[in-house]
């Protein structure tokens, strides 16, 4: 599962070099550090151009839209997409075949606990910067208005040792040289949890809870777990 996330660099620049993806200045002109993205917002993927081996960065909508869905009402169940069913669930098999895409972040949330008393943890590369996550994306025409949306799920996975005690999924995150399989030929093998020493978790605000909440002040930890410092862009996955 995964629920929110984070991308805080200062610029999307960044994030398109660091892909190798090319940036429409009109989107970059808009973007903000987010500190609490949550299903529904839109949000950046890479992808492969159509026709080409380019890579375009872009804006979509977190919660897949399949293009025959007579409406948007299952948005919100499908943010996620088990890594293990992708070729038997209708709702992902085609988009599996010509449509996939990587998600990047810097971190993503997890919660733990009893409920009503569950605490979130912010899970990031150990090595600091960027994770990028196995997704899949439908462009989706509202039938009423004509209007065109561009949607993405992301894939998820088992989890490593470091997730397991907190949640019994995770996303299914890609080494850099696992990028390219993924968006040029949908090699399902790059889908696996990430190595168990790739990530560090810190148990960060309450306030993540609310989506409305999206600041900095999120991330201060409650307790001192890393001293590790966002290094350089791709994370040690």
């Amino acid at each position: 599962m995964c629920g929110r996330f984070t991308l805080t660099v200062a610029r999307i620049e960044a994030v398109a070099e660091a892909f190798d993806a090319a940036l429409d200045p009109a989107d970059a002109a808009g973007y903000r550090p987010r500190y609490n993205v949550a299903p529904g917002d839109q949000h950046w993927i890479v992808r492969l151009a159509a026709g080409g081996r380019a890579r375009t960065l872009g804006l979509a909508g977190w919660g897949l839209v399949n293009h025959w869905a007579p409406d948007a009402a299952r948005a919100f169940q499908q943010i996620n997409a088990r890594a293990e069913t992708l070729a038997q669930r209708r709702a992902y098999r085609e988009a599996l075949k010509s449509r996939r895409c990587v998600v990047p972040t810097d971190g993503f949330y997890e919660w733990y606990g009893p409920p009503g008393a569950r605490r979130p943890m912010w899970l990031r590369a150990r090595a600091g910067g960027l994770l990028a996550l196995a997704g899949l994306y439908e462009h989706w025409t509202n039938p009423k208005t004509g209007e065109v949306r561009t949607t993405f799920t992301i894939v998820t996975t088992p989890p490593n040792a470091l997730v397991a005690p907190i949640h019994d999924r995770m996303p299914a995150v890609l080494a850099e040289a696992e990028i390219e399989p993924w968006l040029a030929k949908g090699d399902r093998r790059v889908l696996h949890a990430a190595p168990d020493d790739a990530l560090v978790a810190t148990r960060v605000s309450r306030r993540v809870n609310s989506a409305r909440n999206d600041d900095p002040s999120l991330l201060e930890p409650e307790r001192e777990e890393d001293a590790g410092g966002q290094q350089r862009l791709f994370g040690g996955s």
